[in-house]
């Protein structure tokens, strides 16, 4: 059984490295997406352009707009002179914030009694930008009334002492936080991907009767077809999981062993699934075809996109039965938080039971289509 399994297994591999389109797609855009991903998170949000609607025009203003400019985040980049054209600014997306000092506000900053005014804008078509453009903003203003107070002998008093800890991304760091998942992603692709095409092009190739006719029990079938996918998906993860710790700096606080583990169970899981995908498409292009729908929907249900707990009840019951969506728990956890077993046993033993029962419903339906 031993051999014959093995021969089926090379023959898998050989014809994986004819394919030399897929050969690439396996080795080189895996990487290639991660870097670009790492890239796109790891650059912090600088520059954002501000107009700068100044009506009081007084040394005080001036002294503000400079604080506003002095923001890493913040640029200010255009005067308008009146609020029709700061607004075409913000239409035109040619200024993510619009500040408005009215007139009296260094006159109002001068008497204790009055209530010095300053509107803010924002363009919020991308919620990231405007946020940030928000808050440097604010702190801006905040450090500008703090100085004013400083300069009058003022200090400001809070009743609450306020110590805030944060834990696992003291920095918070977006890469930390969505580069393992884009790892748990790729490696979902891959796999899926390899199982699904092994039989489809089989069956395009029409190889599919030849292979029949070996001396070949179905389970010595699917185990051969599974171990290229199985072994391709952990040697993927392994080259994107040193990039992801040496090249980007994301933190390995858990164990290796462990997140090796329960990914194998993840990559096997996923196996179940293209075999399952293998059973419906006849041609590559189907089982491609197929692969992109159940990888839209896993991305939806999984917590890749959007958190799980902000979905209808019904669709988070959903996400429980999707193994993309513990994986995601697993990996971050491991990598961030160094969870032990002890804390995912729940996320494990849902993910296996999952690939198994899927696995059974695979094989049993790849029976009758090979029949």
């Amino acid at each position: 059984m031993f051999l014959r399994v093995w021969g089926l297994v090379l023959k898998e591999f050989i014809q994986f490295l004819r394919d030399r389109v897929m050969t690439a797609f396996i080795l080189t855009l895996p990487i290639l997406q991660l870097i670009l991903l790492a890239q796109a998170t790891g650059s912090r949000i600088s520059d954002l352009c501000v107009a700068v609607l100044d009506f009081d025009r007084s040394a005080e203003s001036r002294r503000l707009v400079a604080m506003l400019d002095n923001q890493r985040e913040l640029n200010v980049c255009h005067f308008p002179k009146t609020l029709e054209e700061s607004h075409f600014l913000l239409d035109q997306g040619e200024a993510t914030l619009a500040v408005v000092i009215p007139e009296g506000f260094a006159t109002h900053l001068a008497d204790a009694w009055a209530e010095p005014h300053v509107q803010l804008a924002a363009d919020a078509s991308n919620s990231l930008p405007g946020s940030i453009a928000l808050r440097a903003a604010n702190g801006a203003i905040l450090g500008f009334a703090a100085d004013r107070a400083a300069e009058r002998g003022l200090t400001a008093i809070s009743p609450v002492d306020l110590r805030a800890t944060v834990r696992f991304n003291p920095e918070l760091n977006a890469r930390l936080f969505s580069m393992p998942a884009q790892v748990g992603f790729i490696i979902y692709q891959v796999t899926l991907t390899i199982t699904s095409i092994g039989l489809a092009r089989e069956r395009e190739l029409g190889t599919l009767e030849q292979l029949m006719v070996v001396p070949l029990r179905r389970l010595e079938l699917i185990v051969g077809k599974a171990i290229p996918a199985l072994i391709v998906g952990t040697v993927n993860f392994l080259c994107l999981l040193a990039i992801t710790v040496f090249a980007f700096g994301v933190p390995l606080q858990g164990s290796l062993w462990l997140l090796l583990a329960l990914t194998l169970v993840f990559v096997v899981a996923e196996i179940g699934y293209g075999f399952l995908i293998s059973s419906i498409a006849r041609t590559q292009q189907q089982a491609i075809l197929l692969v992109f729908v159940l990888a839209m929907l896993d991305m939806t249900f999984s917590g890749y996109m959007v958190r799980i707990k902000n979905l209808p009840l019904a669709l988070q019951a959903i996400a429980q039965v999707v193994p993309f969506s513990h994986y995601l728990e697993i990996i971050r956890g491991v990598m961030l938080k160094g969870a032990g077993l002890d804390v995912l046993w729940p996320h494990a033993a849902v993910m296996a039971a999952i690939g198994v029962l899927v696995t059974i419903v695979a094989v049993r339906s790849l029976g009758r289509s090979l029949d």
